[in-house]
C-alpha cells in the first residue's frame, strides 16, 4: 500500500491546503519550560529535538491558529510529522489544548490535519496524559455546540488517531493513508494492511469519507457550512449569508460524501478482485 504523497506534507502544508489564499494567523500557548532532557531526564532528549527542529523549522509537533477554509472561519491545528514522528509530549498537549481552548472563546468549528505517531516515549507517563487533556478539551468544545472535523494524512496512529482523529464529528481521510491505533512496528505479523488504511477504515466505519487532496478544501468547506447551518457554530468570512445557501451546502456536503462512499466501495471491490 503506497499512500497518496500529499498525505505526507508538512504541517504548514497541510494548512495552506485548506486555507489558500485566505490566510492563515499562528497562535501559540504561553511558554513552558522543560527540565533537561524532559520529564524523565531521557539521554538525548535534547539534542533530538533540536535536530527536528533544525530539519522542519517547527519547535512543536503542532502548529495551530485561526483561517478561512471556503467563506468559513475556523481554529486549524496540524500535525508535523517531521518532528518527532509527530507524536505528543507536554509541550504539544499545550498547543492541542489552547487550539481547542481558542476554538471554544472565539465560538469557532475547529479542523484538525492529524499526522502522528503517538505518544513521545521519551516523556513516558507525562506524554500519556496530553490524550486525557485532549479529550476534556474535545469534550468542552461538543459539549457547547462547536463542530470539529479531522482530516487524517499518512499515518496516524496510536492515541492521536484515539482522540484528536476518531474523537472528532467529521473524519475525512486521504487516500492510503495509515490509520489505526496500533502503529505499522507493533501489529501482528499476519495483520490485514488494508484494514488499517484509510479505506478500510471507511468500510468499519471509522472514516466518514476517503477525499483525495485535490478536493480537500471544497469538502471542508462544505461540511463546514453545513455544520454551522444546523447550529454548530462558526460564522462566515462574509457577512449576509442567508440560510438557503446554508442549506445548499448542507445537499452539497451530503451528495459529496455519498460520492465518496460510492468511490470507496469501488475501490474496495477493485482490491478484493485482485
Amino acid at each position: 500500500m503506497s499512500a497518496d504523497p500529499s498525505s505526507r506534507m508538512t504541517a504548514r502544508e497541510a494548512i495552506a491546503l485548506l486555507t489558500g489564499t485566505a490566510g492563515f494567523t499562528e497562535h501559540r500557548p504561553p511558554p513552558r519550560t522543560l527540565p533537561p532532557d524532559g520529564p524523565l531526564g531521557w539521554a538525548g532528549y535534547d539534542a533530538a529535538r533540536e535536530r527536528a527542529a533544525e530539519r522542519t523549522g517547527e519547535d512543536e509537533s503542532v502548529v495551530y491558529g485561526t483561517g478561512v477554509v471556503g467563506d468559513r472561519a475556523c481554529v486549524l491545528l496540524a500535525f508535523e510529522f517531521g518532528f518527532l514522528g509527530g507524536s505528543l509530549g507536554q509541550l504539544t498537549g499545550d498547543r492541542l489544548e489552547a487550539a481547542y481552548g481558542l476554538a471554544l472563546s472565539w465560538r469557532l468549528p475547529l479542523v484538525a490535519l492529524v499526522a502522528t505517531g503517538g505518544s513521545r516515549m521519551q516523556e513516558g507517563m507525562v506524554a500519556l496524559t496530553q490524550l486525557q487533556r485532549v479529550a476534556a478539551a474535545s469534550t468542552r468544545l461538543r459539549a457547547a455546540g462547536l463542530p470539529q472535523i479531522a482530516v487524517v494524512r499518512d499515518p496516524t496512529t496510536g492515541g492521536g488517531w484515539a482522540t484528536v482523529g476518531a474523537g472528532a464529528d467529521v473524519v475525512l481521510a486521504l487516500p492510503d493513508a495509515q490509520i489505526g491505533f496500533a502503529g505499522s512496528r507493533v501489529r501482528p505479523p499476519d495483520a490485514d494492511p488494508y484494514a488499517y488504511g484509510a479505506e478500510g477504515q471507511f468500510a468499519a466505519g471509522q472514516v466518514d469519507a476517503v477525499i483525495p487532496s485535490g478536493e480537500l478544501r471544497d469538502t471542508v468547506g462544505l461540511w463546514l457550512r453545513a455544520l454551522g447551518a444546523a447550529g454548530g457554530g462558526g460564522g462566515t468570512a462574509r457577512r449576509g449569508r442567508r440560510g438557503r445557501r446554508a442549506r445548499a451546502a448542507g445537499h452539497q456536503a451530503r451528495t459529496a460524501g455519498h460520492q465518496a462512499r460510492t468511490a470507496g466501495h469501488q475501490a474496495r471491490t477493485a482490491g478484493h478482485r485482485a
